[in-house]
């Protein structure tokens, strides 16, 4: 029997200190650089990809279907709008990363 999945890196524990400082910005709507926009998509898809959303026992065709699109359109956020597009539609699917 394998472990079970390790939950997502927050990106309040990332000990460079720069995402913390790109979120602060977002969260605080001050202008975003394109490298703080960078930091944040990387942050978001490494959340969305963990094993450890593949493990909810309620999760049906239709949820996984879901999560996959989750995940695909993380990979393509370019700007501040797609964060906070993105976020929303992980927080109403009960998942959130901030």
């Amino acid at each position: 029997m394998s472990p079970a999945p390790r939950p997502p890196g927050y990106w309040m524990h990332e000990s460079s200190g720069r995402l913390a400082e790109a979120m602060k910005r977002y969260l605080q709507e001050e202008p975003l650089s394109n490298y703080d926009v960078g930091l944040i998509r990387a942050y978001l898809v490494q959340w969305i990809e963990s094993p450890v959303w593949d493990q909810n026992p309620n999760m049906d065709a239709a949820g996984r279907a879901e999560l996959q699109e989750l995940r695909q359109a993380a990979h393509k956020i370019t700007n501040r709008r797609a964060i906070h597009e993105w976020v929303e539609v992980a927080t109403d699917w009960g998942l959130d990363p901030l």
